[in-house]
């Protein structure tokens, strides 16, 4: 995956209310973790074992169309799995394997996605509320189509009360000021650019962080990447507004930001990554037969 460098000692901070610099204060961050999930070819099956699943084989050869075709930014592909026999369903996640980015869409019907070991390519399985499986996919994306889609089905308009915040409550609402005109922004196409808002350079109180917390609710998609350390990134209920919080390898937060987007880019699949995916699964086919 793509994964965006994160200056911690020298922040380049986004300016409006709530994201002013602090004079002369000297920040020292905790260095982000250096591991980095690098890709290892999945334990793939015998041959033969390949040859009493067709189908399986069937589906690895169009899903290599569907990567050679797929263009970040155009429409995903998709591929129904549901009426997959259990056998080749089985082998074809052993083939695909786990990744490095899972996410869960919450609603009438719940949707468990996890990418495969390659990049672009996800496993999506929809659920009712009682766990039991309506449908399963795969998709070619650089994040599966239904995030896009429900992230902020729920939203709600941003207001800031001011004289009705508690006493305690300080820095809270300059920085909901400024998410409430970005998200306006998002919501109408003018905003050009991601807004990022670094919370862990603002005075925050842990009653101002409650204040925002309620403000912004929590919407219907939780992502999590794998990539360095943890990295988790939930939608709101504003609109475009993306919570985005880094955790070292002791599940420690050092990074906590918020993100006025389409999508976090940490989250997505990049260009090259689809590319080296359509060489990786044209490696493990040619492995497979």
């Amino acid at each position: 995956m793509q994964n965006p460098d994160i200056p911690l000692l020298n922040v380049n901070v986004p300016f409006g209310p709530g994201s002013q610099e602090e004079g002369d204060m000297v920040l020292d961050y905790m260095q982000m973790p250096s591991e980095m999930h690098t890709y290892d070819m999945p334990v793939l099956p015998e041959a033969e074992a390949v040859a009493e699943c067709p189908q399986t084989v069937a589906i690895l050869a169009r899903l290599q169309e569907m990567l050679s075709q797929y263009k970040v930014g155009n429409k995903p592909y998709e591929m129904v799995l549901s009426e997959l026999p259990d056998k080749d369903l089985d082998m074809l996640n052993q083939i695909l394997g786990e990744g490095e980015v899972a996410a869960v869409v919450s609603g009438t019907t719940q949707v468990m996605i996890q990418e495969t070991v390659m990049a672009g390519v996800w496993r999506l399985r929809y659920q009712n509320a009682q766990e039991d499986t309506l449908r399963e996919t795969l998709e070619v994306a650089d994040v599966p189509d239904i995030v896009r889609k429900l992230a902020f089905f729920n939203k709600r308009i941003l207001t800031v009360n001011i004289d009705e915040r508690p006493a305690s409550v300080l820095n809270a609402p300059s920085v909901m000021v400024e998410i409430a005109e970005k998200s306006r922004l998002f919501e109408v196409g003018e905003l050009e650019s991601a807004h990022v808002i670094n919370l862990s350079l603002l005075p925050f109180s842990p009653e101002d962080h409650q204040y925002l917390n309620d403000a912004i609710g929590v919407g219907a998609v939780t992502i999590l990447s794998r990539g360095y350390g943890n990295c988790r990134i939930s939608s709101t209920k504003i609109n475009g507004l993306w919570r985005v919080q880094y955790f070292n390898s002791t599940d420690q937060l050092i990074l906590d930001t918020l993100e006025i987007t389409d999508i976090p880019q940490v989250a997505c699949a990049a260009q090259e990554d689809v590319e080296d995916s359509t060489e990786r699964l044209h490696e493990i086919r040619t492995v497979l037969t």
